[in-house]
């Protein structure tokens, strides 16, 4: 059988390589080093960002789900929201997992955070897609399972519509005492509305974060990528909140 990803792929080893790439790592470092945040524009090329998008759109079309939840493990936070499997990606989009499988990729990663990039081992979380589209769409406070978010953004409604990442940093997660709105009342509150094409890096293990509601309908399409770190793989780790929405 042939395989479709691998013209990817190469596109994508050689857009992580080339000199413009390489040389906003230290900017992007130091923006991590400050905010546990970086924001990486022009993520992709501009015909693997299409691909990916079209791909995105028919898979939104015809096997999304639609949410409307609260996760006990964040404190009964909402998730409004339209969803993607990673089974359903892996199955229908070549340039998904081909950006998730790069190790110069995760090379490049670990430039900016300066440690040792894992890909998850829970394949459930490797990589999911979300659509915001309907007034009311959120997605509540929560942490993630390992300590890295890759967010790749397609479609991004007005700043004063929403939708904009907003997080507290180096907030410990204890899912069976939360205490999110203790936490988001002490702040400070770090907001970011990222542009559509870029791709923003969140220290998601210990940021308490989410996607601000939206006020009206308009549309916010993201893929997200789990990263793990080196301490992540040591002992067990529980999946209950991802394991809810997919």
């Amino acid at each position: 059988m042939r395989d479709f990803s691998a013209p990817v792929r190469e596109t994508v080893e050689h857009h992580v390589l080339a000199d413009e790439f390489q040389a906003a790592i230290p900017a992007l470092r130091q923006s991590y080093q400050q905010d546990d945040f970086a924001e990486i524009p022009s993520f992709m090329p501009d015909d693997v960002f299409r691909g990916a998008l079209g791909e995105l759109e028919g898979l939104f079309d015809g096997e999304s789900r639609r949410r409307d939840t609260r996760i006990e493990q964040s404190g009964g936070t909402p998730r409004r929201f339209t969803t993607l499997a990673r089974d359903v990606i892996a199955r229908g989009s070549t340039v998904i997992p081909a950006v998730f499988e790069s190790s110069t990729l995760r090379a490049a990663l670990e430039e900016i955070v300066d440690e040792k990039v894992l890909p998850v081992p829970y394949e459930p979380e490797q990589y999911i897609a979300t659509r915001l589209h309907e007034a009311g769409d959120v997605h509540g406070w929560h942490w993630d399972d390992y300590t890295w978010a890759l967010v790749w953004i397609f479609k991004m409604p007005d700043e004063d519509n929403g939708g904009s990442l907003e997080y507290v940093k180096d907030v410990p997660w204890d899912p069976e005492n939360p205490r999110v709105e203790e936490f988001v009342a002490a702040g400070p509150v770090i907001r970011r509305h990222p542009t559509v094409g870029s791709a923003y890096l969140l220290k998601a293990g210990t940021a308490l974060h989410r996607v601000s509601p939206l006020s009206y309908a308009a549309e916010r399409m993201m893929v997200c990528f789990s990263f793990a770190s080196v301490a992540d793989l040591d002992g067990d780790r529980g999946h209950e909140s991802i394991q809810a929405l997919f």
